[in-house]
């Protein structure tokens, strides 16, 4: 997706700046500093320049300035309401809540954006952050006009580091000084990705704190959080299931017609790959032409791929699978299954990719994607079918 025809509005630039613009960015600062928290709704659209799919997820944001907290300057409360997943920071903490899973991880010393690094968070906790980007860069500041509220659009270029381009956008209400739109941008030599986010039902402190911390303390009690910190690669790989393990039989839907599958059904018979995957996830999507390819080549000779996806398998998303589907040529089986399947294959990252060999067995087990590791993939997979 080339342009971004999502929005529902037309941005109206009125011609130059009027003269009282350049005094907009100071009062802004000063109306983030003046609030000591804030509550929102936000709806994500990110899609990359080369790729035909923009991925949409819609968040809601709780945050708390305060003095205690010298890394992120707050507390914060974000829900992926797609997933749905709960993240939390406090003191340096950042705590990923999987109720699907019924398991947390702590990712500690975390200093990362949340949503993207425009998504108002970082600015509202450390208005500092904002003010100083606002010194010293190519900004563009303009009258505009969005969904009928009169604002001041915000373009700031930063200095090109290591052949990469970053742009931060902004539209701000000129009334309330909310933010109303924002846009991330990264461009390289290859391709240009963007990230935008549409603000809505902005409120200044209102927010409950006390009420937040009980919600958190409720929340981490019913998902635990999984110790043995480490969330490297090799870590992760070892918390799944292992070669020479059985592979967990279950029952799930095939996406096409909707008919029962049921993995026994192959067992003994076939080689299979199963692939946990989402629509959401960039990893997942660049995976899938090497799943494509490497069925359309060894189909006819015994090999089943089924990509199982549980996240959206929801009537929320369901039609965003569906025209996530409709645009691409995959010839494998999707399979709508329940969370509970990737809980049982110990599922900690997407995409996660098993090979079953015909005695039923965990033959190759790999997560994530990579060239290099997915050729290991295949030469495990010709090794079986030559058996």
């Amino acid at each position: 997706m080339k342009n971004s025809t999502w929005l529902l509005f037309i941005i109206v630039v009125l011609s130059g700046c009027n003269k009282t613009t350049p005094d907009f960015t100071v009062e802004l600062v000063k109306s983030i500093k003046a609030s000591e928290s804030i509550h929102f709704k936000a709806v994500e659209r990110a899609y990359y320049s080369n790729e035909p799919d923009t991925t949409v997820t819609p968040y809601e944001v709780w945050a708390v300035r305060t003095k205690s907290d010298s890394v992120k300057g707050g507390y914060v409360w974000v829900d992926n309401n797609y997933r749905p997943y709960n993240m939390i920071y406090e003191n340096g903490n950042f705590y990923l809540a999987i109720p699907p899973k019924k398991m947390s991880i702590l990712y500690p010393d975390f200093n990362e954006p949340f949503i993207n690094e425009t998504d108002w968070i970082d600015f509202f906790l450390k208005p500092d952050l904002f003010e100083n980007l606002l010194k010293n860069r190519n900004v563009v500041l303009k009258d505009t006009v969005y969904n009928e509220h009169k604002s001041i659009y915000i373009n700031i270029e930063l200095p090109e580091k290591n052949k990469i381009l970053k742009k931060y956008s902004f539209i701000i209400d000129k009334k309330t000084y909310n933010p109303l739109w924002s846009k991330y941008t990264q461009k390289t030599k290859d391709f240009t990705y963007y990230d935008e986010l549409e603000f809505y039902d902005f409120e200044q402190n209102n927010v409950d704190l006390s009420s937040l911390k009980q919600r958190q303390e409720q929340v981490l009690k019913e998902n635990p959080v999984e110790l043995n910190g480490a969330n490297s690669r090799a870590s992760r790989l070892e918390k799944m299931l292992h070669p020479g393990d059985n592979a967990p039989l279950f029952k799930a839907k095939y996406y096409a017609g909707g008919k029962s599958f049921e993995l026994n059904d192959f067992i003994g018979k076939n080689v299979i790959i199963v692939d946990f995957w989402y629509t959401h996830c960039h990893p997942c999507v660049k995976a899938m032409p090497s799943l494509d390819d490497l069925f359309r080549k060894y189909r006819n000779k015994g090999l089943k791929v089924f990509g199982i996806n549980s996240v959206d398998n929801q009537p929320r998303s369901k039609k965003l699978l569906d025209n996530f589907l409709a645009k691409r040529d995959i010839s494998y089986d999707i399979i709508l299954a329940s969370p509970e399947v990737d809980i049982m294959y110990k599922v900690n990252g997407y995409p996660t990719m098993y090979v079953v060999d015909k005695d039923g067995k965990i033959a190759y087990a790999e997560i994530g994607f990579e060239e290099e590791s997915f050729n290991t993939l295949r030469e495990k997979v010709e090794e079986l079918l030559k058996k």
